[in-house]
């Protein structure tokens, strides 16, 4: 502290414990794998550590609930007119072909869906606030 002021530490500050972006996970890969997920990523115009989330959460979908949350949103819309629909209606359609669950048991919600259209670009796209349509037929 000079002259009474303190000084400013440089960068950001810190966030409230529990409000950091994500938990840092290490992974070893031995080359051959590495260079494997590098292309991977490439190839779906992804990140390295955008490709492994995404990757990684369908795998655990598959396993812990049979089936990934998109799977089950693009077979609702396999089925509608002009493929497409409300997320409302895509929640009540999964829920009541019980297409999908999550952990808690409960069916997906609207925003949850809308969240994981967000997060699939290239199977969905958004044709007004709340209407999805599939991409990918």
């Amino acid at each position: 502290m000079a002259n009474g002021k303190k000084t400013r530490s440089v960068g950001r500050p810190r966030l409230p414990k529990g409000e950091a972006k994500g938990r840092i996970v290490p992974v070893r890969f031995d080359p051959d794998d590495l260079r494997l997920v590098i292309e991977a990523a490439k190839a779906n115009k992804q990140t390295v550590s955008e490709w492994i989330r995404s990757t990684l959460r369908t795998a655990a979908e598959i396993s812990l609930f049979h089936g990934t949350l998109h799977d089950a949103i693009e077979s609702v819309l396999l089925k509608q007119k002009d493929f497409k629909a409300t997320t409302s209606d895509i929640s009540e359609e999964i829920k009541r072909r019980g297409l999908y669950t999550r952990k808690d048991g409960k069916a997906a919600k609207a925003t949850q869906i809308n969240a994981r259209v967000r997060h699939h670009p290239k199977l969905f796209e958004f044709v007004e606030p709340g209407m999805v349509r599939l991409i990918r037929i």
